[in-house]
């Protein structure tokens, strides 16, 4: 790479994650039109070479969620929004899905939802999508779907009633466990109609990123820090 060159990552429908090189792209912003920015949808071309880095050879906006850069909070989410898709579908090859989920949460996210809220969708959703589930139909031991309350054990991604759960794991309403299995049977289409109540989405808080950082094995950056680059 040039001193002139971006390194630039993208999150494609066709080949997911992927790294390229605008060639000159610090030397003139009128070659790419001005779209090597964040919080757009674009349609993109590069070139590949073996053992060479994609050359990007165009840029086009197709759709504009620059809105969100008003809030901060809402640029966090955006963020991490990328920042999930990329961590939890990082082989290449065709996202047609997870792509769909992206788009649907940065439309919600500009489109004035709360961000937490669009952030445990799309940790429900992506998890699903690749398999990680949890398994929430009903309590792991005896089998009871409906129960007042239950209690989720992330390093099993599963559901205990009260009375097989002992103290282990985390609690969850039964108004919880619903929405989460909604959210795990929706849509990209639909994802934006499930309604979270600001009690259930403060349970589901305090569980569902747990459940995916374990999966990960890592904890994600995007919301670790504040709008004065303070850690929480």
């Amino acid at each position: 790479m040039g001193e002139a060159d971006r390194r630039l990552a993208f999150f494609t429908e066709t080949d997911g994650a992927v790294s390229v090189v605008a060639k000159a792209a610090r030397r003139s912003r009128k070659r790419f039109g001005g779209a090597l920015q964040k919080y757009f949808l674009l349609e993109v071309a590069w070139t590949e070479e073996p053992r060479r880095m994609p050359i990007l050879t165009s840029t086009s906006i197709l759709v504009s969620f620059w809105d969100i850069v008003a809030d901060w909070d809402r640029v966090r989410y955006a963020d991490y929004l990328l920042e999930l898709a990329s961590s939890l579908f990082p082989q290449s090859g065709h996202k047609t899905k997870a792509f769909a989920f992206l788009l649907a949460g940065f439309r919600s996210l500009s489109g004035g939802e709360t961000p937490a809220s669009v952030g445990r969708k799309a940790e429900a959703a992506f998890l699903s999508l690749g398999g990680w589930g949890p398994e929430l139909s009903g309590c792991h031991r005896c089998g009871r779907a409906e129960s007042g309350s239950f209690r989720f054990v992330v390093s099993e991604g599963r559901l205990y009633c009260l009375a097989c759960s002992g103290k282990d794991g985390h609690p969850l309403s039964l108004g919880a466990v619903r929405t989460w299995r909604a959210l795990q049977a929706s849509s990209p289409a639909t994802i934006g109609r499930v309604r979270i109540p600001e009690t259930i989405l403060e349970e589901l808080q305090m569980v569902i990123p747990k459940y995916l950082e374990w999966n990960l094995g890592v904890g994600l950056r995007s919301l670790s820090v504040d709008s004065e680059g303070r850690k929480p």
